[in-house]
């Protein structure tokens, strides 16, 4: 035949059924045999049950480090309010210094004070960036393992799609595979489309005769 295509096996499993015999005229998608899918669709849904396991992580995570990056923000205003009533008092007692009426050690005392809420501050804005790029990294790390799981469900559907065996083209059935209940491994040979109304011929000539050999002689 000038055109032939040899259907195998996707996966190892087991003929359950057969549809046609070699000789019958077939169609585009017509069902030719049935494996067995029950250990692929179990591992299917499985798959599908830890995509979810891990959506349901994310949004657990999501709520966490939200909360996480809440508390940290609250904390930054409160530190700020608390930072701003002492550069205040420390202007204050600057003031009074100034006019007698203060101390030189209530002054530096403030001062150390204001110092000090200052550098919690920044403590605190540091701890609330290394926070959120905590959170994201985690997120992205999450969401990466959440595509995976997505890119192998998919690749599982095709690999099912093309076990329930189908013929790819209208064509003659030249061979089949019809022993039901018989074991199949991975790319083994399931079945054999041709095209019969095109012909490939082989034929051989001794060289003396090549010089007479012409398209369509």
């Amino acid at each position: 035949p000038a055109f032939e295509e040899i259907i195998t096996s996707p996966i190892s499993s087991r003929i359950v059924e057969v549809y046609c015999k070699a000789g019958d005229e077939v169609d585009a998608a017509t069902p030719l045999l049935r494996l067995d899918l029950q250990s692929a669709e179990t591992e299917m849904r499985k798959l599908s049950d830890e995509m979810r396991m891990k959506q349901v992580e994310l949004d657990r995570q999501d709520a966490s480090g939200s909360t996480s990056v809440s508390n940290i923000e609250m904390q930054i205003k409160v530190k700020e309010m608390e930072v701003d009533r002492l550069k205040a008092e420390l202007s204050n007692e600057r003031y009074l210094d100034s006019l007698g009426s203060g101390t030189g050690d209530r002054v530096r005392e403030v001062e150390l004070a204001y110092h000090t809420g200052r550098l919690a501050l920044d403590q605190l804005r540091q701890q609330l960036e290394g926070e959120r790029r905590t959170v994201n990294a985690d997120r992205r790390m999450k969401e990466l393992e959440i595509s995976i799981f997505g890119n192998n469900i998919r690749e599982m559907q095709r690999t099912l799609d093309d076990a329930r065996i189908r013929a790819p083209r209208s064509a003659t059935l030249t061979y089949i595979n019809d022993q039901v209940g018989q074991k199949v491994a991975e790319g083994e040979r399931l079945a054999i489309i041709s095209d019969l109304s095109h012909f490939r011929i082989k034929a051989q000539a001794p060289d003396s005769y090549a010089d007479r050999i012409r398209v369509g002689a």
